[in-house]
C-alpha cells in the first residue's frame, strides 16, 4: 500500500535541508584526488546525462559519468557542453586546492570526465548536475564517515552561500544556514581559506555521494531547543538568506528553518526577494512539518491565512480536483495550488511514460485536471493528491486484487519507513514491519529503485485506492495465528492524523476487511492527551472484541504501552481524577450502552458513572460535551478494565485529602502532566497540585517539561491550598530558599552562620540563644525566615562548618541541630493560655549549593503574643527592621501587640478592594 506520503515527504525534506540550494552544488566529500582532463574521450549522449547511465553503452567511461568540454568559467562555477547540452559544474565540485578558483585550473577546450550526482534537472539551467571530486574511489571514503560525528575541517573556499571544507581528505560544505552567522553577515566575511574549523557530519547521501556539515545544527541546546517545537506552532523568524527555488531560509529562536515558495502567499507574479529582504521579521509562520533528522522546521504563511483551515475541512477524500504546479519537488513529485490549499503529487502518483520526468510533462504554473485526493492532512495542513490513482481502469485494477494474493512489484522509492511500489499497475506499500529484514537492516540498504520483489498483499484501502503488501508473510513458515479477544497485533493507520481528543483513529489489521475505529480514550494513558499517529503508521493494539465471524471491532492502542498495567493500578477505592474526559456514546460499546451509564476517560481505563447519580440533564451533558469532568473512583474491575466513579462525592473527598496538608509544608510530587505551561503534581491519591512549567527543578531551558519526566518525582512546598476552588499551588523546594540567600535581612528574613559554634573557630559562640530570640521576634511580628549555615558573604557554609553540633557526618550533625531546635522551642510559649502554638514554626535541612542549611519557617504567631522563657525572667522580642528588639513593660507590649492588629486588618481591607 501506498506509503504515508507525509512520512516520505520528511525523507524528501531531509534532502532538501542537505541542498537548500541549486545554486550553490550539493555538499560532498572527495579524497583530493584531481581529476584529469582527456582530450580524446568521446562525448556521452543527452540521454546518458538524463538518466545518468553509463555516459555510452559498452565504452569506456564509469557508471554514472559523462565526457564533457569547458565552454564557460565563472567566478564559482563552469559551463560545459556534452552533445550539445549544455551543463554547469559548481566550483566546490571541480575539486580545487585551498583558495584557488575555477579559473586558475580550468580553461576553455578542456575536455574531461564527470560524475552525475543529481538526475533531477538544475532549476536554473534545466541541466543535470556534475562533479569531478565523486567520481571513484570517492564512495569509499565516504562510507568511512559517520552522521552525527566531530570533525576538524580546514576551510578550502568560501562562496555567497557557503563554506567548502576539507576532512582528512574528504571534501564537504557548510550551506550558510548551517553557520553560525549574525544577520547580514556572510560567509567570506567569517572565513577565510586555509582555517581552522570545528563542526558535525549532518548528513551522507550514499546514492548521491553527498557529504552536509553543519555548525549551527550542533550547537549546544539546539535539539533540545527543536524538540520543544511542535507541529501546530505560529512563531516569528529573522529571514536569513534566499533560495534559488524561491524559498525563504529563516532564523527562528537559533533554529535553522525554510518557507517554501508554494507557503508564501505572494501575489500573481510576485517573488519572495521582492517582498522581503535579508534581516527581516516575519510574524505568523505555521510550524507544518519538523524534522528531527535534518534539524530544521518547515513553515508556511499560506497554512495560517485566515480562513485557511475551513477550506481544507470542506475538502474530502475522494474528491477529483484541479490544481496549478507551483515547484517541483526534489525526488521529481510536484507541489501544487489547490484553491490556495497547498497539495502535493508524489513521484509514484504521476502517470508518465518511462523514461519521463516530472519536468518533462508539466511546467510551474500550468494547470492539471483530474487530480484524485487521496488524503487529507489537518495536522500540515494539506493535501495529497494522486494523477495515477483517477486513471481509467485503475479502480478496475483495484478491484481485481484480492487480500492474500502473491504478486510482482517494482520498487519506486525505499526510505527508513518502509516502500513504495508499483504493484499490478497500482500504487503499494510495503511498512518497514513487512520487510523481513535483517536485524539492524533498513529498507534504504535491501532495496533500490526498480528493484523487482514480490509481495503479499495484506490490506486494500478502497477510500485511498492504495494497497499495503507485506514480504515477510510469503515465508512458508509464517503463521498469522487465531485473533481473540487479548490478542496484540499490528495494525494500520489509514486516514487523516488525529487532530483533536474527540477524534478517533482508523485502522486496518489483517483480520479485518473494514477498517476499524479506535476511540480518543483507548489511545492513550494520558486523559485528553491521546497521541498523534501518522497515515501508514504501524502500530500494535490488543483487540478486545469480535463480531460473529471472528474479526476484530473492538481494538485498544493504550494496553500495548509501556506503563499502561501500572497506570491501572494506579486508581483505586477513593482516587481523584480531576480531568476525566466525557466518552460519547458512539465509542461505547453495545453492553455498555444497554447499561445507561455515562462514560469517562480515567486514563488507562473507562469509568462508568452509575444511573442513579444522573438525572437526564447530567447524563446528557456527560455524554455531549466535550470538558473535563471531576470524579471518584469508586470500584475497579481490573480483569475488564472498567471501573465505577461518582462525581458527586468529588468534593467531600477532595476536601478530606486537603486536609492533610498545609501551607508551607513540604511534600513530594509526581509530576503528571506539564499541558499549556502548566506543572500537574499528584501528591497522592490522584490530589493534584500545580506550578508553571518553567519552574521545574533541572528543566534545562526552563519552560516546558519534556515528555519524558511524566512520572519523575519533584520535591515541593505547598504556599496555597484554596479550599473554595480546590486548587493547591506549590512551587519547588528549595525555589524559595535560593531566592533568599543573596537577599538583605529584613524584618522576616536573619541569617545565622551557625547554630551551636564551639567558640574554637574564628571566635563562633553558641547561637542558640539567639536564634530563639530570632524566632520568637518573627512570630510577634510578620512572621519570617531564620536560615542558618549562610555566613556575613551570603554564602551558603552550612552545618558541616558548625562545630559546635554534635557528631562527625553531616546526617549526625542535622540530627543535633533539630533536636537543639526541638529543646528550644519548648521555651517558647503564648501570653494567653489558651492560645496554641502548633505548626507555627518549622523547619527543612535543604541541600544548596552542596552545602546543608537549616531553615527554620515561622509563621505570624497568636494575637496574644508569645513569650521566651528559660533564662531569667520572660522576655518579649519582635522584629523592627533588621534587628531582634526585646520590649519592656506591659504597655509597650499591648501597644506593640494593638499595632500590629490594625496592621493586619487594614492590609486585609486593602486586600479585599483590590
Amino acid at each position: 500500500m501506498a506509503k504515508n506520503r507525509r512520512k516520505k515527504r520528511r525523507k524528501n525534506r531531509s534532502k532538501q535541508a542537505a541542498v537548500p540550494r541549486p545554486q550553490l552544488p550539493r555538499p560532498s566529500g572527495a579524497l583530493g584526488r584531481e581529476v584529469e582532463s582527456r582530450p580524446n574521450a568521446t562525448i556521452a549522449s543527452p540521454e546518458a546525462v538524463s538518466t545518468g547511465g553509463d555516459a555510452r553503452p559498452g565504452g569506456p567511461h564509469s557508471e554514472g559519468t559523462v565526457v564533457g568540454t569547458v565552454v564557460e568559467v565563472g567566478r564559482e562555477f563552469i559551463w560545459i557542453d556534452i552533445g550539445g547540452s549544455r551543463g554547469k559544474i559548481y566550483a566546490s565540485e571541480l575539486m580545487l586546492g585551498i583558495g584557488e578558483r575555477p579559473a586558475d585550473r580550468y580553461a576553455v577546450g578542456d575536455r574531461f570526465e564527470a560524475f552525475v550526482f543529481q538526475v533531477n534537472p538544475d532549476p536554473e539551467s534545466g541541466a543535470a548536475q556534475f562533479s569531478i571530486r565523486r567520481a571513484s574511489p570517492y564512495p569509499e571514503a565516504l562510507a568511512g564517515l559517520e552522521v552525527g560525528s566531530e570533525v576538524q575541517a580546514t576551510v578550502v573556499n568560501t562562496y555567497d552561500l557557503g563554506i567548502e571544507l576539507d576532512i582528512g581528505g574528504v571534501r564537504g560544505n557548510i550551506f550558510d544556514t548551517g553557520l553560525l552567522l549574525s544577520v547580514g553577515e556572510t560567509t567570506h566575511e567569517r572565513y577565510q581559506p586555509g582555517s581552522q574549523i570545528i563542526a558535525r557530519i549532518h548528513a551522507i547521501n550514499m546514492q548521491d555521494r553527498e557529504l552536509v556539515v553543519s555548525a549551527r545544527q550542533y550547537a549546544p541546546g539546539y535539539v533540545e531547543a527543536l524538540k520543544r517545537r511542535t507541529v501546530g506552532d505560529v512563531v516569528s523568524g529573522t529571514i536569513m538568506s534566499f533560495g534559488s527555488d524561491g524559498s525563504l531560509w529563516l532564523d527562528i529562536n537559533g533554529l535553522v528553518a525554510s518557507v517554501g515558495p508554494r507557503d508564501l502567499d505572494l501575489a500573481d507574479g510576485e517573488t519572495a526577494r521582492d517582498r522581503y529582504s535579508v534581516g527581516d521579521h516575519i510574524d505568523g509562520l505555521f510550524v507544518w512539518q519538523i524534522n528531527h533528522e535534518a534539524r530544521d522546521l518547515a513553515l508556511s504563511v499560506k497554512r495560517n491565512a485566515p480562513g485557511y483551515m475551513e477550506a481544507l475541512q470542506r475538502r474530502a477524500v475522494g474528491e477529483v480536483v484541479s490544481a496549478t504546479v507551483t515547484s517541483f519537488q526534489s525526488n521529481g513529485g510536484l507541489w501544487l495550488d489547490v484553491d490556495g490549499l497547498v497539495g502535493a503529487v508524489g513521484p509514484q502518483e504521476l502517470d508518465l511514460g518511462d523514461g519521463e520526468s516530472a519536468q518533462d510533462r508539466y511546467a510551474v504554473g500550468g494547470t492539471i485536471d483530474g487530480l484524485f485526493v487521496w488524503q487529507i492532512d489537518h495536522e500540515e495542513r494539506d493535501l495529497a493528491l494522486s494523477a495515477k490513482r483517477n486513471t481509467p481502469g485503475y479502480a478496475k485494477v483495484l478491484d481485481a486484487v484480492d487480500r492474500g494474493d502473491e504478486i510482482d512489484c517494482i520498487v519506486a522509492e525505499a526510505n527508513e519507513w518502509g516502500v513504495w511500489l508499483g504493484a499490478a499497475g497500482v500504487v503499494g506499500w510495503i511498512p518497514a514491519s513487512e520487510l523481513a529484514l535483517d536485524d539492524g537492516e533498513s529498507p534504504q540498504q535491501r532495496y533500490s529503485m526498480g528493484d523487482e520483489i514480490k509481495a503479499r498483499v495484506w490490506q486494500i484501502d478502497q477510500d485511498a485506492r492504495d494497497i499495503i503488501l507485506s514480504v515477510r508473510r510469503l515465508a512458508a513458515d509464517f503463521r498469522e495465528g487465531p485473533v481473540a479477544r487479548g490478542v496484540t497485533i499490528d495494525a494500520v493507520v489509514r486516514g487523516t492524523t488525529l487532530q483533536d481528543v474527540r477524534m478517533p483513529i482508523r485502522v486496518l489489521t489483517v483480520y479485518s476487511d473494514n477498517a476499524v475505529e479506535i476511540p480518543p480514550h483507548a489511545l492513550s494513558l494520558s486523559t485528553g492527551m491521546p497521541p498523534r499517529f501518522r497515515h501508514d503508521q504501524v502500530i500494535r493494539v490488543v483487540v478486545t472484541e469480535l463480531d460473529a465471524e471472528g474479526r476484530p471491532t473492538r481494538l485498544s492502542h493504550r494496553q500495548t504501552l509501556d506503563g499502561w498495567e501500572a497506570e491501572m493500578r494506579r486508581l483505586s477505592h477513593n482516587t481523584l481524577v480531576p480531568n476525566a474526559r466525557p466518552v460519547p456514546p458512539a465509542a461505547l460499546s453495545e453492553a455498555e450502552l444497554r447499561a445507561g451509564a455515562a462514560a469517562v476517560d480515567l486514563g488507562p481505563i473507562t469509568g462508568f458513572v452509575p444511573e442513579e447519580e444522573l438525572d437526564r440533564e447530567t447524563g446528557r451533558n456527560i455524554a455531549t460535551h466535550n470538558e473535563t469532568y471531576r470524579v471518584v473512583v469508586e470500584s475497579v474491575d481490573y480483569e475488564r478494565c472498567i471501573a465505577t466513579v461518582s462525581h458527586d462525592r468529588f468534593e467531600q473527598r477532595w476536601q478530606e485529602l486537603a486536609a492533610g496538608f498545609e501551607v508551607s509544608a513540604e511534600v513530594d510530587g509526581e509530576l503528571r502532566d506539564a499541558d499549556g505551561g502548566i506543572a500537574l503534581l499528584d501528591l497522592g491519591s490522584g490530589l493534584l497540585a500545580q506550578m508553571p512549567a518553567r519552574e521545574l527543578p533541572d528543566s534545562d531551558p526552563p519552560g516546558k517539561a519534556a515528555p519524558d519526566r511524566i512520572g519523575e518525582s519533584v520535591p515541593l512546598r505547598i504556599t496555597a491550598i484554596d479550599r473554595d476552588t480546590q486548587t493547591i499551588h506549590v512551587e519547588p523546594r528549595d525555589q524559595w530558599i535560593e531566592s533568599l540567600i543573596g537577599a538583605t535581612e529584613s524584618e522576616t528574613l536573619e541569617f545565622k552562620e551557625v547554630l551551636r559554634g564551639s567558640g574554637s573557630k574564628n571566635g563562633r559562640r553558641d547561637m542558640t540563644h539567639e536564634a530563639m530570640r530570632t524566632i520568637t521576634g518573627f512570630l510577634n511580628t510578620s512572621g519570617g525566615n531564620l536560615m542558618i549555615g549562610v555566613n556575613d558573604d551570603l554564602e551558603a557554609v552550612g552545618l558541616e562548618s558548625d562545630d559546635g553540633l554534635v557528631g562527625e557526618t553531616v546526617a549526625k550533625k542535622i540530627d543535633s541541630a533539630i533536636q537543639t531546635l526541638e529543646d528550644n522551642t519548648k521555651n517558647v510559649q503564648p501570653l494567653n493560655v489558651t492560645d496554641d502554638l502548633h505548626g507555627l514554626v518549622t523547619w527543612t535541612t535543604p541541600l544548596v549549593r552542596g552545602r546543608t542549611l537549616l531553615v527554620v519557617t515561622c509563621r505570624r504567631g497568636p494575637d496574644g503574643g508569645v513569650w521566651l522563657v528559660g533564662k531569667g525572667q520572660p522576655q518579649f522580642w519582635i522584629r523592627r527592621g533588621q534587628e531582634t528588639v526585646q520590649l519592656h513593660g506591659r504597655e509597650a507590649i499591648r501597644a506593640h501587640l494593638r499595632d500590629r492588629g490594625q496592621r493586619s486588618t487594614a492590609s486585609g481591607e486593602a486586600n479585599s478592594d483590590e
